[in-house]
This record gives C-alpha cells, structure tokens and sequence, in this order.
C-alpha cells in the first residue's frame, strides 16, 4: 500500500511542471512532509472549466484542485469509507465498483516528493520496521496515477482520490511488496484524457520504478506519527539504531 507520502513544492512549482491552470480556489495545501490519509492533498486533472456563473466549458483544461485523500464513491452513504479506499489496486482497479466509473472518466495525477513504506529488517532485538522514504535521486517531481471522485450530501460536494499501487519492481521489492503507479512526464495526458476510457497499457510501471532512478533513503521512526512533520522525517538515519521492535 502507499499510505505516507511527501509533497512539498510550491503550488506554482506544481503548475508549471504539470502545466496546470490553478483551481484550487485559494484553498491552500501547506508542505507536508508527512502526508497521511484523509488529509486535504493536491491532484491534476483534466476536466471543462466553469465561468463565474457556473457554466462549463466545452473542452477540458489541465487544472490543479485539492481534494481529501481516501475515495468516496459517489453511491456511499457517508464519508466514512475513505479510509478504506487510499488506495486501489491495479489488478481490481478496471473492475472493482468502488473504483470503475473512476477509472473509465475520471482519473488524477497526484504530485509527490516521495513516499515512505516500512521494510521489515534485523534489528538489534529482532526483527523490526525501518521507515524508508523513496524519492528521486534528481530531485524531479513524482506524478502517481490516481483516480478521483465527488460526493456530495446535504447540498455539499466533496471532492476525493485514491492511488493506484502496483507490485513492487527491482530493488523496492525488497523494501515493501507494493508501491504506488508512477507515471513518467510522457504518460500524463493520455492518463488524464477523459475520452479514453481504458489507458490499461499505462498500468505497468515505468523503468523508474525499478529503483533506477531512486534513492533508497532509512530515516527516523518519528514519521511514524502523524503527527509529526517536518524536513527532519526525511534526513538519512543510520537504520540499525532507528528500527523499531516488531515483537
């Protein structure tokens, strides 16, 4: 699963490299090094613009909007399967209902530093979870696919999303047997085009999700916490002393 992530760009530096217009409506996402489920999070998307009087445009825009981080599909009674569905699965993604009239229209990019999982290694008392955070070794930006929904109750509209996993490839099977769908820059306007109901063939991960491209970084415990934030979460720990006890 995926369910710690970074994002701490600017929103300007995620408009110009997703070449987004900014319909975040002055709803502001502060950096997070530690984003966690349910938190309001930044997604790119594809879809007609509305004019001050509410009405659509006839071709889609690229734009930048902040949505809640678990799925809500649009037939749920309530809010609170979003902390089920953070993520979806590419191998049910097509299919699953919670997930199908999502993956057919409307699909997301959802911007990232990196991302963190646990791996399971040997620790002075045993065996322990060392966090570890993937991100790349140039410092470019992450774009993992996702898919996006609206909900709405009581005269309101929310807006989710979820990220789609994958196995794990190359070295980050070794970390953590899943990780999220990245898209390479290439990828990102057939992905988004909602007149392309099934971009199946995009749902294998690209060459730099064998690690080639991206570090492999222990780092402390204390992302452990939700709670916690900060540029500390990501500083290269020694990972012997860091883990912690499984058992």
């Amino acid at each position: 699963m995926c369910g710690r992530y970074v994002s701490v760009r600017s929103d300007g530096d995620v408009l110009r490299e997703f070449d987004a217009y900014d319909a975040t409506d002055d709803e502001v996402v502060e950096p997070d090094y530690n984003v966690a489920p349910t938190k309001p999070v930044r997604a790119v998307v594809n879809r007609p613009l509305r004019d001050a009087a509410g009405n659509r445009a006839d071709h889609p825009t690229r734009q930048l909007r902040v949505m809640s981080w678990g799925l809500v599909p649009s037939w749920a009674k309530d809010r609170s399967i979003a902390a089920r569905l953070i993520n979806a699965r590419v191998e049910s993604v097509a299919t699953k209902p919670a997930f199908r009239k999502a993956y057919a229209a409307r699909r997301c990019l959802v911007p990232a530093d990196g991302w963190y999982e646990w791996q399971v290694v040997d620790g002075p008392s045993g065996p322990a979870k060392q966090p570890m955070y993937m991100t790349p070794q140039d410092g470019h930006v992450l774009a993992f696919a996702g898919l996006y929904e609206f909900w709405g109750q009581q005269g309101q509209t929310i807006s989710t999303c979820t990220i789609i996993t994958t196995p794990s490839t190359g070295v980050l099977a070794e970390v953590h047997d899943r990780m999220p769908l990245l898209l390479p820059a290439s990828a990102w306007q057939r992905w988004l085009d909602p007149a392309v109901s099934a971009p199946d063939d995009l749902l294998q991960p690209c060459d730099e999700a064998a690690g080639e491209r991206l570090e492999l970084r222990p780092v402390s415990t204390a992302v452990n916490k939700v709670d916690n934030n900060g540029a500390e979460l990501v500083t290269r720990v020694e990972a012997a002393v860091q883990a912690q006890t499984l058992f």
